[in-house]
């Protein structure tokens, strides 16, 4: 227990959906399927709902940074484990949006959001512990005109993290998991580690969030010094982390399972994590003067906080796959900005044009990913087909071309040769 006590855990929903998806192919496609395309329909539906908004919600997926990639999208342990809970908790926040000013039978209300509540928190801890805090924030938001199932789901996310955290396993010593109050450790880990996961490789999202921002203060009528101020900020931020990023790429990182940097010595990291703490408390200023009275872009930007704040006190094990989860509600915000930002241009065909480039865009990254995807499957079914892998288990060596696209970046050890021979005999590719 020791060792191996960090799989014995209260994530019944995710463990569960894993062995069926393990056994069951077709189930696992119409599972990998059916939660990513809910996914990106929650994010459209809490967005704008426009055409573009739609286009920027199937890109999602290709904004990904490579972590993401290799332990959420290219990992079926990943996939189960924090896509469901994250659509679930969308599902509530759609509910309570579309049903604020409606009326609703409120007993059949109560049971969805019971549902709800019981089943989001039962994939991850970070979900279990999230969800009964954005319950709380929905209730002190609607204050006295709080609903009947309001107070129900979060009744929900209470059972649901009671259910998960009375697994022996979280009250067992175990060298896999461990946490840290010493804001020295704290300090550590985020200024060396998880910073990086949050922000700085997110650089596809971060154009789009500081370059709306610059749009929509030029637009604006706010004062002439803060307009200076905030396109100044905008502008110096989008540089650094341009330059930033580029710098990094002159360094080793551990691709196989952390996706972080043996060493940049302290005074880069103090300065990273610094900065990161800036842009962020940037982006919630820039909220505040954009969106004041908007209660959703003030709830993603505070559940970002709130999935960030867990992880500083875990010490042991750090991974990119939670910062996935405050990844989805920065995209809400980055679509947010976007499409205002692009709505402050009014040249004929606009949307057209700005459509037909997103579609553009969609097409050439899906054609690229499935290539990709595709080659790497070629290349597996070639080395694994090899009778000194799968009849004498010696390890691969040949690695597929696109190792991203693969869990733990294609460790070769991570390869099974008994799963392989089982498979190759099931589809006919190598005789008995």
């Amino acid at each position: 227990m020791t060792i191996f006590g960090g799989s014995n855990n209260g994530r019944y929903l995710g463990n569960l959906l894993e062995i069926i998806t393990m056994h069951r192919m077709t189930l696992a496609v119409i599972a990998y399927a059916l939660g990513w395309t809910l996914l990106m329909w929650c994010i459209w539906r809490l967005t704008n709902k426009s055409l573009t908004a739609l286009f920027l919600s199937f890109l999602f997926v290709f904004t990904l940074q490579a972590g993401f990639i290799n332990n959420v999208l290219a990992w079926n342990a990943g996939f189960v484990n924090y896509v469901p809970p994250m659509v679930l908790a969308l599902f509530y926040i759609i509910f309570v949006e579309k049903y604020r000013d409606k009326k609703i039978n409120v007993f059949l209300a109560s049971i969805w959001t019971l549902l709800l509540g019981v089943t989001v928190g039962l994939f991850n801890e970070n979900m279990a512990i999230g969800s009964i805090i954005m319950a709380v924030l929905v209730l002190l938001y609607f204050n006295k005109k709080a609903q009947l199932y309001h107070v129900i789901y979060l009744v929900g996310t209470i059972i649901s993290s009671a259910i998960m955290f009375s697994n022996p396993g979280y009250r067992v010593h175990s060298a896999y998991r461990g946490t840290t109050f010493k804001l020295d450790e704290i300090w550590r880990n985020y200024s060396n580690i998880t910073h990086f996961w949050l922000i700085t490789f997110n650089i596809v999202l971060l154009t789009a969030i500081l370059l709306s921002i610059l749009i929509l203060t030029m637009r604006s009528s706010l004062p002439m010094l803060q307009k200076i101020i905030t396109a100044s900020l905008s502008l110096i931020f989008l540089v650094y982390y341009y330059a930033i990023n580029d710098h990094l790429t002159k360094f080793t990182m551990d691709y196989n399972y952390s996706y972080q940097y043996g060493s940049l010595g302290d005074k880069l990291y103090n300065m990273e994590g610094i900065v990161s703490i800036l842009l962020i408390i940037f982006m919630g200023y820039a909220i505040f003067t954009f969106y004041k009275n908007d209660p959703k872009m003030w709830l993603f930007y505070l559940m970002t906080g709130v999935i960030e704040g867990q992880l500083l006190f875990v010490n042991s094990p750090i991974n990119v796959r939670g910062y996935f989860l405050a990844y989805i509600f920065m995209y809400l915000i980055g679509i947010r900005f976007t499409v205002d930002a692009l709505d402050q241009f009014n040249f004929s065909f606009k949307n057209s044009v700005v459509n037909i480039v997103l579609l553009l865009t969609l097409i050439f990254m899906g054609n690229s990913f499935l290539t990709k995807i595709h080659a790497n499957y070629v290349v597996n079914i070639e080395r694994v087909s090899q009778p000194s892998f799968y009849k004498k288990g010696l390890e691969i060596k040949k690695h597929v071309p696109y190792p991203t696209f693969v869990w733990a970046n294609d460790l070769t050890n991570q390869q099974s040769s008994p799963y392989w021979y089982l498979y190759l005999i099931k589809h006919n590719l190598i005789e008995k």
